[in-house]
C-alpha cells in the first residue's frame, strides 16, 4: 500500500511538472539592411526620396540598436547627401515584432555629433521583413518605410 501511494504521488508530481508552461525567452533582433522611402516635411511640403538604404544594428543584448541612414538628402535643395547614424534606439519585443523608440538622441554624421538636429519622438517597428519609423530631426518631421534586402 505504501509503495502504491508513493508511486501515485511521484506520478502526480511528474504530471504537474510536465504541465507547467515554461516562458520562452524574448526574441532578439538581428542586424539587417533595408531599402525604402524617406519622407521629410520641410516648410509644409513632404519630400520623398526613394531607394534609401538603412542599416539596423542591434546591441549584443538586443535592447538598443543603431540605425544608419545612408545617403540621405533632406530636401532637394540640399547640396550633399549624408550618412546619419541614430545611436541608442530602444528596442522592445512585442510578439514577433520589435518596437522602436527614442527620445533626445543626438545623431552622428561626418565624424561628429549634430545636437541641432536632436532626434525626438522616434517611434516605429520591425515586423517581418518591414521596418517603419518616424521621428523629428530637430524641427523636421521625418519618416521611413523599407523592406529587408
Amino acid at each position: 500500500m505504501k509503495h502504491l501511494l508513493k508511486t501515485a504521488a511521484i506520478a502526480c508530481m511528474v504530471l504537474i511538472g510536465a504541465s507547467c508552461k515554461h516562458d520562452d525567452p524574448d526574441p532578439v533582433p538581428v542586424k539587417a539592411d533595408f531599402s525604402g522611402t524617406v519622407t521629410v516635411t520641410y516648410r509644409g511640403t513632404d519630400y520623398d526620396t526613394e531607394n534609401i538604404k538603412v542599416n539596423f544594428t542591434p546591441s549584443a543584448d538586443g535592447k538598443t540598436a543603431d540605425i544608419l541612414i545612408y545617403a540621405i538628402k533632406f530636401v532637394p535643395q540640399m547640396p550633399v547627401t549624408l550618412d546619419i547614424t541614430i545611436p541608442g534606439v530602444s528596442v522592445t519585443p512585442s510578439g514577433k515584432d520589435f518596437l522602436l523608440s527614442g527620445e533626445s538622441l543626438i545623431p552622428l554624421a561626418l565624424g561628429g555629433q549634430y545636437p541641432n538636429y536632436n532626434v525626438t519622438g522616434l517611434s516605429g517597428k520591425i515586423s517581418g521583413d518591414q521596418i517603419s519609423f518616424s521621428l523629428m530631426f530637430g524641427d523636421y518631421p521625418t519618416s521611413y518605410k523599407g523592406t529587408k534586402l
